[in-house]
């Protein structure tokens, strides 16, 4: 249960105090009340569900057997297994794909068998099943075909070639009603499957696939490969709670200890040898890698990467993947800005959600360029490149909307979609796209309200500076990993007054931020926070929203904040009036009239009551009024400063954004 309050443009979700569940749960299962009350938010409100999240193993992982379609499945496997039969794993590009691809051939090719695999280019043959690469596979005497993370959606190709090959589809995306004709289907999500776990990834069905074959040639559990499943599973973005989380605390440690030998490449390009792997590395920076192969070259040098037997082409192919990677983020920053300016250009078009389009796109970034935009703009967003008249499209959701049912409720105008509710992809006809425009703008007018549109900080537990320790820290580490459906705890205090703000980073685009806490400075970090320089002053009191980690430096461990929201209060916002307009607009005249003008340059500490009865935030909000009324432009520079010019004498005085300010102890001033 969670009380909603508006804050700033975000609205603040704060958990509600359970405190008969919670003292239940800290007495039963003998962990910091702190643990219980995050328990307690994540709907875990009995001391048995505790158990289960907090100390489940590999043993409490469910009978893969239970899957709709498993046993045919294993059956079929087993029949082309003995015949000797050619074995052909077809997966997907993305993370998801190409982990449940490795994790097939290995497992195949430890059984001995005739296999090798297939994953369609993304540019030429897109996402899922293509009747030409199943025509191809037929021609080349396949006699088994497994799909992995694709082809639920897939009816009328399986349709087509069903007579002449088998075929096996595992995946995990949403069914359609009619779900296709294979030999066997294997997917926790079609109709009248009694699994009981829901958010299995493609990678995770594929695992299970692995299980039963396993169990029933050995009579034993498998658990081969744990840290390929984990990756992927991670990389997916499904729930991590149940089977999953089971998973993914088990691969983290193979990945820690033993991993593959791609995985361990990987680790080392990356420059995370030696760290303990989080679900956090995976997701911002061992995918990304894998991904990159899929989104600029060919998802198959991933796949070679997880399933050598050498170091050294590990480590050849891993440092190719960081090359590529970073080519990745230089066509994803250009396509991104291209595309943010075309949402500005459409104005009113795009007030209900995001459809953009562009000739030539890469069609292998478009869907982080989606999640750039949902950032941005916190609206359901489409992004779509064009080759050829055919638009491939790339979906990112906001809370509340379901991606999937926009793309049902369009489904008239394109030729082909599928995916979840907060990811899907999409193909159109490049004529159809206003059309799809007009039909997702109005599906989000009818099921969205205002406040929909407005982000949400969902808020764990209300603290005060002196509970922020090392211990608290290690406490709420129990509940790791950290991921959708238990996401990393973020706690907020209500009121607690700046010490100081600085710039971090090359472009000077993080803040790091000192708070007056009880009992001495608390440490705080923004990441693409300088818009907190423009908007709060040493001795501000704020409300702060963050998450906890360990800063460790020079031997030393402290407790850091992670800044996710954070605005002065209400009465600290206007401080601005008329004596205070004037005085300003007499000092910064006099500044510009003075030929020494570019040197009245201090630290910013140096501001602090000057001019006289002046605060700093007094002295930001005359300089923003300054700006409208057409008496001062402001410039952003190269090395990040912004540069005022005085409209009447075109001059320039530069004010450092984050440390300098004018000096208004200079004589005359």
């Amino acid at each position: 249960m969670k009380k909603v309050e508006t804050h700033k443009g975000k609205r603040w979700n704060v958990a509600v105090t359970q405190e008969a569940i919670e003292t239940k749960l800290t007495s039963g299962l003998s962990v910091h009340p702190i643990v219980s009350h995050l328990l307690a938010n994540r709907g875990i409100t009995t001391v048995e569900a505790g158990q289960t999240f907090l100390y489940s193993t590999m043993d409490d992982l469910l009978d893969p057997f239970t899957l709709k379609g498993m046993r045919e499945a294993v059956e079929e496997i087993e029949r082309v297994l003995a015949s000797n039969g050619s074995i052909v794993i077809y997966g997907d590009y993305d993370v998801d794909g190409i982990t449940a691809t490795s994790l097939m051939y290995r497992f195949f090719s430890r059984l001995g068998a005739n296999v090798s695999y297939y994953i369609p280019e993304r540019q030429s043959e897109g996402y899922g099943l293509n009747l030409e690469a199943l025509e191809y596979l037929i021609q080349e005497k396949t006699d088994l075909i497994i799909s992995v993370d694709c082809g639920i959606s897939s009816y009328d190709i399986v349709e087509a070639v069903r007579d002449r090959v088998s075929m096996i589809i595992t995946d995990h995306h949403t069914a359609p009603p009619q779900v296709p004709r294979a030999t066997a289907v294997v997917n926790h999500k079609q109709p009248d499957c009694p699994y009981e776990d829901k958010n299995l990834s493609g990678v995770g069905v594929a695992f299970k696939v692995c299980q039963a074959l396993w169990k029933r040639r050995t009579g034993e559990e498998y658990g081969d490969d744990l840290d390929i499943v984990a990756l992927g599973t991670v990389a997916d973005v499904v729930p991590l709670v149940g089977e999953n989380r089971i998973i993914v605390r088990e691969g983290l440690r193979k990945m820690t200890e033993s991993p593959n030998l791609g995985i361990q490449a990987l680790i080392e390009v990356a420059g995370l040898t030696g760290k303990a792997i989080s679900a956090g590395h995976i997701g911002f920076t061992l995918a990304p890698r894998l991904n990159a192969a899929g989104r600029v070259t060919h998802a198959t040098r991933a796949v070679e990467l997880l399933i050598t037997d050498s170091s050294q082409e590990a480590m050849e192919i891993a440092e190719e993947l960081q090359e590529t990677n970073a080519e990745r983020q230089q066509i994803e920053r250009a396509i991104f800005e291209e595309a943010y300016q075309a949402v500005l250009a459409q104005g009113t078009l795009a007030e209900q959600c995001i459809v953009v389009a562009g000739e030539g796109w890469h069609p292998g970034v478009i869907g982080i360029v989606a999640s750039r935009l949902v950032e941005a703009f916190y609206k359901p967003t489409m992004v779509i490149s064009i080759h050829d008249g055919i638009g491939k499209g790339s979906c990112r959701s906001i809370d509340n909307c379901n991606i999937y049912d926009v793309l049902c409720s369009a489904k008239d105008v394109l030729i082909q979609f599928g995916g979840h509710s907060q990811a899907a992809g999409f193909s159109v006809k490049a004529d159809q796209i206003d059309a799809l425009r007009d039909l997702a703008s109005a599906y989000c007018r009818e099921h969205l309200v205002d406040t929909d549109y407005i982000p949400i900080v969902d808020i764990d537990g209300i603290v005060s500076s002196e509970d922020i320790s090392i211990d608290l820290i290690d406490q709420i580490a129990t509940l790791e990993p950290y991921g959708m459906g238990n996401s990393t705890p973020v706690f907020a205090i209500p009121e607690i007054a700046v010490q100081n703000l600085y710039p971090m980073g090359f472009q000077k685009n993080h803040c790091k931020i000192v708070l007056q806490g009880q009992q001495g400075p608390v440490d705080a970090v923004a990441w693409q926070g300088e818009h907190y320089m423009q908007e709060i002053f040493a001795d501000d009191p704020v409300k702060v929203a963050f998450t906890l980690q360990k800063n460790e430096w020079q031997g030393t461990v402290r407790p850091q904040l992670i800044v996710q929201d954070m605005s002065p209060l209400e009465e600290q916002r206007e401080q601005l009036t008329v004596e205070g307009l004037r005085k300003m607009y007499v000092l910064v005249k006099n500044v510009f009239r003075s030929p020494t003008a570019p040197k009245y340059i201090v630290e910013r500490e140096a501001l602090e009551g000057k001019p006289r009865e002046m605060t700093p935030r007094e002295v930001m909000l005359s300089l923003e009024v300054f700006k409208e009324l057409g008496i001062l432009q402001e410039e952003v520079i190269e090395d990040g400063r912004h540069v005022y010019r005085w409209m009447q004498v075109k001059q320039k005085l530069e004010l450092h954004t984050s440390l300098t300010f004018m000096n208004y102890s200079q004589e005359g001033s």
